[in-house]
């Protein structure tokens, strides 16, 4: 291996473990979030906001998980690490659609949640 090569892989590596702790540091704060949310929603009565803390800190974890695995892939690109990368990624990418798409649909009640009980 060369000098430069040695060097980019061993940026690489480094990228990719800051990403990973990054997307750790996300989902502890998420569960920080959540755990506030539960607190606080016992006296606003607002029953998905833990849920939707928790949801949107997820989300950036996933998509942190995500950028750590292509550059993992990216220093090792064979056959086995790209499947295992597209595997992760489809699943990844459900769970992070499934996620927004519940976030809207819970937005979307709030309004008229709330118009239902002032009328």
């Amino acid at each position: 291996m060369h000098g430069l090569e040695t060097v980019v892989i061993e940026l690489a590596n480094l990228t990719q473990m800051l990403f990973e702790a990054a997307s750790i540091l996300v989902v502890a704060a998420g569960g920080i979030a959540f755990g506030y949310a539960v607190f606080s929603q016992r006296f606003s009565g607002q029953a998905n906001k833990p849920r939707q803390a928790l949801a949107r800190f997820l989300i950036v974890a996933l998509e942190l998980q995500l950028a750590a695995d292509i550059i993992a892939t990216a220093t090792n690109p064979s056959m086995e690490e790209l499947l295992k990368l597209a595997a992760i990624a489809v699943i990844r990418t459900f769970l992070n659609y499934f996620l927004v798409l519940e976030m809207r649909e819970e937005s979307a009640k709030k309004p008229a949640a709330s118009t239902a009980l002032k009328g």
